[in-house]
């Protein structure tokens, strides 16, 4: 295994400069004028700094070859924020094993982009336990999940976390903070904090379209979609004609974490757009470079429980 190292260790800290809370006219010269030129330039600063961090965490995980872990999530399901533990292993191109370890342990699946007919392989880890191929965006596949196994990995989030804050800063929607970050399972890391605009817009569902394709055509994510939508129950319940809401953002705020010595995406959390903690993701245990192989993406791999692949 090897470690993700840069010359340029991370980006020297920053503490916005607190501006008196003072709004008034001394003369006859307002002071408005100055105290907003003095936050415009602190956001600038800090819009620079985030996207250094950006920039340096784009560069880490493009020299990873594969990965190794922990995955910690929280996502919001109606009115409950559901925990998992899941054991996983990635490798590019696109290459994914995860076993559950809370709850539903036992639970394993793999993905392998162009093997399998695109299906994914999976079991629950109870009695009857039937391996079985599934749709990886199916119902049985979806559920208590956000995003589709073919969505896995830190590069996934931090390509959309880069969307998002770039699309905003431009709109002049998005304010951004770089603080250090404390430790994140032990690791310094800088925290990226970030509040979004709120609002949407309304799209009309074309013919054929369900909530994924619609989601595709419109340019957000299909589980944001229907969140933000209480009238829609599944990705399947629109019909060509509906009205349907789409937030201009993933959420309203975020945070993201990212280690001081390797630069990877190491946290990441995301409120809706009404204020409550819509999912987070951690990587405890995370392992650069482990020297994954083939095998490590078989059932047939004797450390698993695909039983009738033994």
């Amino acid at each position: 295994m090897t470690r993700i190292t840069h010359a340029k260790r991370g980006l020297s800290p920053f503490l916005v400069a607190a501006v008196p809370g003072i709004w008034g006219v001394v003369g006859s010269v307002s002071v408005t004028a100055d105290v907003d030129q003095a936050l415009a330039g602190d956001q600038a600063e800090q819009e620079a700094r985030v996207e250094g961090l950006l920039a340096n965490a784009k560069k880490a995980i493009g020299g990873v070859r594969d990965y190794q872990g922990v995955l910690f999530k929280q996502e919001l399901f109606g009115d409950e924020l559901v925990p998992q533990w899941i054991r996983f292993k990635f490798s590019k191109p696109f290459k994914v094993y995860i076993k559950y370890l809370k709850p539903l342990s036992g639970q394993e699946a793999i993905y392998v982009r162009g093997w399998n007919n695109n299906k994914l392989r999976g079991h629950k880890g109870s009695f009857p336990d039937i391996p079985v191929n599934l749709n990886p965006i199916g119902r049985r596949a979806m559920e208590n999940n956000h995003h589709p196994i073919t969505s896995f990995g830190i590069e996934t989030i931090l390509r959309l976390t880069t969307r998002n804050i770039r699309k905003g800063i431009k709109r002049g929607h998005t304010t951004v903070a770089v603080s250090d970050g404390g430790l994140v399972h032990g690791e310094p890391v800088w925290r990226i904090d970030t509040k979004f605009g709120k609002g949407g817009r309304t799209f009309t569902v074309k013919k054929g379209e369900n909530l994924w394709r619609f989601a595709d055509r419109v340019g957000q994510n299909m589980y944001v979609i229907l969140h933000h939508n209480d009238d829609i129950d599944s990705p399947r319940d629109v019909r060509q004609g509906d009205e349907v809401f789409v937030p201009h953002y993933y959420g309203s705020r975020g945070e993201h974490y990212f280690s001081k010595s390797t630069h990877m995406l190491v946290k990441a959390k995301s409120w809706d757009h009404k204020g409550r903690l819509y999912e987070s993701y951690e990587y405890p245990e995370l392992e650069l470079n482990p020297g994954l192989d083939k095998w490590d993406f078989n059932p047939r791999n004797k450390e698993y429980e695909f039983s009738n692949q033994r």
